[in-house]
């Protein structure tokens, strides 16, 4: 920050810290003592919040004629300030709306050449200039209009003073203001007329000061504020952006009866461009959006775009380890501002919206209860599954051919599939089991084949493959999810009670991973793939008992190429067990489910922080586990007695510990009481 002006105190406690070095412009020196009041209190007002800019004083009056300077001295000062780095030059001086004489300079430094250089100083960023209007209480005039030099003119701002009329924005008394002409009112601002350098009471002779000359330097302590955070920016944008976003509130603004025609707008005539706002002019110009390379010239994506929506095996651990938190955004002028993304990481659904759904597919007062209805003709058979608004939400076609039995397979992706070992085993509906699996819950319709061929009595080859869309509500994501599992394995028939099968298999996903979906800056991989091995076990105990137990573990990896750059699933896992009892009229049935959890997995992120002058984003790496806090557990107990009328009741009472993988989480217990009877 350059301050040309008639002196200053510069051990004053408001200077002293933030000096970088003086020039007196008159005798050469470095002494800018002298007639110090003007000066200091003006260069005591360029700090604004948390902007500390290093100060550049230049003295340029001289002793024997204090608190006067000449103007070829003054428009010297400027290109001098401008070449020793000054991004502001603050001027409190009236007459700065006219341009020097074309002859005019100062130790043989041609005087419009002094001015000129705000345009190309600091690497071609240019000098935001900033002068006082005047206190004459008249409309700008200039013989000569610096406003005929756009390229000057366009780094300029012209500040009057302002007060506040029961809050109403008008102009100081004595305060110079643009009038008619359209040119000053381009680069016209204002700024409170009256105020106190410094930490100075009002008892305080030097403390008190009032005029376009403390107005000015407030306006210029708003561009440094901005080139401190930003200091890409140009002196044009800097000032631009002042004039773009200063308060225009003013009733003044609402009258058009000013001027010696009385049609001029009485905001622009008085006010200019409006009074400064610096928090306006700190704020985002337009939408905030995501650096997609690794300079800003290669693009970026917006906030809205760039989601994960996570699968419920991966608990709420991205959005809760921080990884997010702190992230860079860019607004259109390429000013980075810190925002969290944590909230744009969810959950597909909460354990309690799953938990109604539940429900309501068991309720027997619920049009959305499931009612299969079964068929066969000769090697065929066939099952569908139905609501009860007629829909058909999974169906299965089993056929035997020779020695090879196949199975085809159609449901929606929150449905249970009717291949799997709780669908095979005959245990009445239960709640654990309801709303189908993180791997096929954000798929539309899975379809899947099975082959079981026999190689012995007691061995059986088993296939099985099924693939899917991506659901219509997940929409939001810009990339459409799919997913494929192809599984082969052996079952053994250890005795004609027991079984036992064992699996291998790679679930293949596109745009996603272990259910999750990512987009725009957030994707979670093009192509990804997980192995899987399972175990499975199905028991038939007498007339009355069968059990089953499946335990399916796997591990993989994915390479993204927006944030989230890398994946390492060491350990995902589910397990469920189910036991059964069937009587005449008597059906008890337990379960134990442990739903898909990711037990560990480290994901490498590379996150956007800031940007340099040159406008490379800078990047931070950050690694977190994506293992969450807790593990669910469910525990559920179901009951069915049929009636000797044509009736039936029963209940499933589940409960759930650490729901959702929440360590957190208070346990849910859910208990639904059933009664049909047939007309």
């Amino acid at each position: 920050m350059g301050v040309a002006d008639t002196g200053f105190r510069i051990t004053h406690e408001s200077l002293a810290p933030l000096l970088r070095t003086t020039v007196n412009l008159v005798d050469g020196s470095g002494d800018v003592s002298g007639d110090e009041g003007h000066g200091t209190a003006v260069a005591s007002l360029i700090e604004q919040g948390d902007a500390s800019p290093a100060l550049y004083l230049a003295k340029v009056s001289s002793d024997s004629d204090p608190g006067r300077a000449a103007t070829n001295v003054l428009d010297h000062s400027v290109g001098y300030l401008a070449d020793e780095g000054a991004r502001v030059i603050n001027h409190s001086w009236s007459g700065r709306a006219n341009a020097p004489s074309p002859s005019a300079s100062y130790l043989g430094v041609n005087s419009l050449e002094s001015l000129g250089r705000i345009v190309n100083s600091n690497d071609g960023l240019g000098s935001v200039y900033v002068v006082a209007a005047g206190n004459d209480g008249k409309a700008l005039q200039a013989d000569r209009p610096i406003h005929q030099y756009d390229d000057i003119y366009s780094r300029m701002l012209i500040v009057g003073g302002s007060v506040r009329d029961e809050g109403d924005i008008r102009l100081a008394t004595n305060s110079n203001h643009p009038g008619e002409d359209s040119d000053w009112q381009a680069r016209f601002l204002t700024a409170p007329w009256r105020q106190t350098a410094a930490d100075a009471s009002e008892d305080d002779a030097y403390g008190v000061w009032a005029g376009t000359s403390i107005a000015a330097p407030q306006v210029a302590g708003y561009a440094a504020a901005m080139i401190s955070l930003w200091p890409h920016l140009d002196a044009a944008t800097v000032s631009q952006l002042l004039l773009d976003t200063a308060d225009r509130s003013s009733s003044l603004y609402q009258d058009e009866s000013c001027g010696e025609g009385g049609d001029i707008n009485c905001g622009y005539y008085y006010l200019g461009q409006g009074e400064a706002d610096l928090d306006a002019a700190l704020a985002p110009a337009g939408s905030l959006a995501l650096a997609s390379g690794s300079h800003l010239d290669e693009g970026t994506q917006s906030l809205e775009q760039s989601l994960v929506q996570l699968s419920g095996a991966y608990g709420d651990s991205l959005a809760s380890s921080g990884a997010l938190a702190d992230v860079a955004a860019f607004d259109e002028l390429g000013r980075d501002y810190r925002i969290d993304l944590s909230g744009h990481s969810f959950r597909r659904d909460s354990h309690e919206a799953r938990q109604r759904s539940r429900m309501s597919r068991l309720s027997s007062a619920s049009p959305d209860q499931r009612q299969e209805l079964r068929g066969s003709a000769g090697a065929l058979s066939w099952s569908t599954q139905r609501d009860g608004h007629g829909e058909t939400l999974a169906s299965r076609l089993d056929g035997r051919f020779g020695r090879s039995d196949w199975m085809l397979t159609r449901f929606a992706g929150d449905e249970a599939d009717p291949a799997s070992a709780y669908a095979e085993s005959g245990i009445m509906p239960l709640l654990a089991f309801q709303g189908g699996s993180d791997l096929t819950r954000g798929l539309g319709t899975v379809h899947g084949l099975r082959n079981d061929y026999a190689l012995t009595e007691r061995a059986t080859l088993q296939a099985r493959h099924w693939m899917g869309d991506g659901a219509e509500w997940g929409a939001a994501l810009d990339e459409e999810y799919q997913a494929s599992r192809s599984d082969v394995g052996m079952r053994f028939e250890l005795s004609p009670q027991l079984g036992v099968s064992t699996t291998v298999g790679v679930l293949d996903e596109r745009h996603g991973l272990l259910g999750g979906q990512g987009s725009g800056m957030l994707t979670l991989g093009e192509r990804n793939r997980t192995g899987f091995a399972s175990l499975g076990l199905d028991a038939r105990l007498g007339r009355h008992w069968q059990a089953f137990a499946h335990y399916d573990r796997g591990r993989g990896e994915a390479e993204g190429h927006g944030f989230i750059q890398h994946i390492d699933i060491a350990r995902v896992e589910e397990m469920a067990i189910g036991l059964q009892r069937r009587g005449e009229r008597h059906t008890t049935a337990f379960a134990y489910r442990q739903p898909m959890r990711i037990g560990a997995a480290e994901a490498t992120l590379s996150v956007p922080v800031g940007r340099t002058l040159a406008g490379e984003v800078i990047t931070e790496e950050r690694s977190v586990s994506l293992s969450p806090s807790g593990r669910q557990q469910e525990f559920e107990l179901g009951y069915r007695y049929q009636t000797q009328r044509r009736g039936a009741v029963g209940f499933n009472l589940n409960h759930t510990v650490e729901p959702g993988h929440d360590r957190d989480a208070r346990s849910d217990t859910t208990l639904l009481l059933n009664y049909e009877v047939a007309f």
